[in-house]
């Protein structure tokens, strides 16, 4: 079983993020039929149930540096490392106040809470088909890429903030931005090669995750527009974010969970 022929031109890029590029189409019929969940965000090889330890004797199975792909895949991408310039969703949810709550526990627990608050953010992100680019301390920063998400790569992002506010039990706030982004595969020296995105629709999530107050989801206009987002009942906030030239329309919901308090920033 021969690993992916990844494209090297943008455009054979750019088809493959959107979920179209022929080779990954194929391969992508083969493997969903192979059990089971979780699989490689790229070309759905298994990591579980039956199929994982079968595949894992041809070279795939989880890339230990990003589990979220395959060994294959990463083989593949490093010999010619690319990417393409296509329009994303970005997810950034951070605890709010956490210099405050770590003085009030212990290390250990305090480290226990955000190990909690990390998994149910992870867990939500997958279940819409996003992947985890990032664990930045006390902040998650995720992607929601269409080729990945098969479908509403802007409601899937949304649907996942809106999960990770409902079932975390720390006071955490959440952004979401819809855009254009660079997305690939960057490295290949010593073997250092990472899945990443890159540009303003990235940035600006990260500024409205910590923006956004305890139990509070803040949606840019563009994701809003991009997934038809109901805004009447919604509070409006035109913001101007730190590092950015322009001001961001964003619209605020809040779903706090149980015993969330007020935000503490």
């Amino acid at each position: 079983m021969s690993e992916p022929a990844l494209p090297e031109s943008n455009e054979g890029w750019r088809d493959m993020l959107l979920g179209v590029h022929p080779d990954l189409q194929r391969m992508r019929r083969l493997f969903r039929h192979v059990p089971s969940d979780p699989r490689c965000k790229l070309c759905l090889s298994p990591h579980g149930g039956v199929g994982g330890p079968v595949l894992r004797l041809f070279g795939f199975g989880r890339y230990p540096r990003n589990p979220q792909l395959c060994n294959n895949c990463f083989k593949a991408a490093s010999k010619h490392p690319g990417g393409a310039e296509i329009e994303i969703s970005a997810l950034f949810a951070d605890i709010r106040g956490s210099v405050g709550l770590a003085e009030t526990m212990s290390p250990a627990a305090y480290s226990a809470a955000v190990g909690d608050y990390v998994r149910v953010a992870t867990r939500a992100i997958r279940q819409r088909g996003g992947i985890v680019e990032k664990l930045l301390g006390d902040g998650v920063m995720a992607l929601f890429i269409p080729g990945f998400v098969g479908g509403d790569h802007a409601g899937s992002a949304v649907e996942a903030a809106r999960n990770i506010l409902r079932e975390v039990s720390l006071p955490v706030g959440v952004g979401v931005h819809s855009g254009q982004a660079w997305v690939g595969f960057v490295g290949g020296v010593d073997e250092v090669l990472d899945f990443t995105a890159l540009g303003d629709a990235v940035n600006a999530a990260s500024r409205l995750g910590s923006e956004a107050g305890a139990g509070e989801l803040l949606v840019s206009a563009a994701t809003a527009a991009a997934t038809g987002l109901p805004t009447g009942t919604l509070e409006h906030r035109r913001l101007e974010l730190r590092g950015r030239t322009e001001a961001l329309d964003a619209w605020a919901e809040q779903i706090a969970a149980a015993g969330v308090g007020p935000s503490a920033s």
